[in-house]
């Protein structure tokens, strides 16, 4: 049998760089600014040279911190989600913090296995964005109780229960409002919109923000302007087809996946965007300054919203209780998607 090769250590890998243990740990932690950076290329070069692969079982005895972050995501095929953890992993990278990351695509019996694997494997905190399964009375409740059991640190991000905090996302209710304004300065007062799921706060709530911008112009929203759907493409092409039945002059699209379905769908109809109608999207993913035509929409900073979260959980993590709620304002990013009927509205 061959003989199992020896664990590299810290103080190999300063041995190799020719610094001290500490160095190496205060490099390969990802707190190294005290370090030249000549200094801290070396140590990287000699860790990949010796193959160094933390112990975190060794690390988690010693410190009782294993120094990983566990993230569940409802969806990371979508695009929101996929560049919002990048910039989070690299946030948590420079608090010395690596990521764990779990796909709940959307079912809540997967958001609780991932908590119970997650717990279970040392994490020291946890980032949360719950499926829109778990966020029903019955998924609302058992989620509760998992994370109760697990007594772990939690954020959540974007979407939570009824008083689930700290929470960090998007001002989703005024990025709502402030869409709606825009479409109506544009003179636009038949606006359809296709929602995600409206048992999520996100959605509920850029609903909310569009509904008040129509009642102060003491105009509605109809039944038949409202497509509530997944935050899929396929859901927009569903909702442009039933929007398409009625005499909106715009769509608002609650997220840039759902405004390219409904881009499709329009296509497919021979309709011309924004000619014959126009679209508006949400989030600002890559999507929406490559399409045909680019896609007015509003960005959420992920940058921002990544530093909160990750500023709010390390405070948790290092014993500071927080019950905080941080809402981002979104920026209004006007691109071609959206014509404007007449000039004769008064700007708001």
């Amino acid at each position: 049998m061959t003989p199992r090769p020896k664990r590299v250590t810290i103080k190999d890998v300063a041995a190799r760089a020719g610094v001290s243990p500490s160095a190496v740990s205060i490099a390969l932690n990802g707190k190294g600014a005290s370090l030249p950076e000549k200094t801290r290329e070396r140590i990287r070069a000699a860790a990949d040279e010796l193959d160094y692969r933390p112990d975190y079982s060794a690390r988690a005895m010693v410190t009782g911190k294993t120094h990983i972050v566990g993230i569940v995501l409802p969806d990371i095929s979508n695009p929101f989600f996929a560049q919002l953890v990048g910039q989070i992993q690299t946030a948590l990278a420079a608090r010395g913090y690596d990521v764990m990351l779990c796909n709940s695509g959307e079912k809540a019996e997967n958001d609780l296995h991932s908590i119970r694997l997650l717990a279970g494997r040392g994490v020291d905190g946890l980032i949360l964005a719950p499926a829109s399964e778990s966020l029903t009375a019955d998924g609302a409740a058992n989620l509760r109780r998992v994370l109760a059991r697990a007594r772990l640190p939690v954020l959540f991000l974007d979407r939570c229960y009824e008083g689930g905090t700290p929470r960090v996302s998007v001002d989703n209710e005024d990025s709502g409002y402030r869409m709606a304004q825009y479409l109506l300065r544009m003179g636009h007062t038949k606006i359809g919109v296709v929602t995600g799921p409206l048992v999520l706060n996100s959605s509920r709530n850029r609903l909310r923000g569009v509904l008040r911008a129509l009642e102060e112009n003491n105009l509605s929203l109809p039944e038949a302007y409202i497509y509530e759907g997944g935050y899929d493409a396929k859901s927009g092409i569903l909702g442009a087809e039933k929007l398409l039945k009625t005499d909106v002059t715009a769509i608002f699209a609650f997220s840039d996946v759902q405004a390219c379905g409904v881009y499709q769908r329009l296509f497919e109809f021979g309709k011309r965007i924004p000619e014959d109608i126009s679209v508006a999207g949400f989030d600002d993913t890559f999507y929406s300054a490559v399409c045909v035509p680019p896609l007015t929409t509003m960005r959420q900073p992920l940058g921002e919203i990544s530093a909160a979260a990750c500023r709010l959980l390390s405070k948790m993590m290092e014993g500071g209780g927080s019950a905080e709620e941080v809402c981002v304002p979104a920026d209004l990013v006007v691109r071609g998607s959206v014509k404007r009927l007449h000039d004769n509205l008064e700007k708001q």
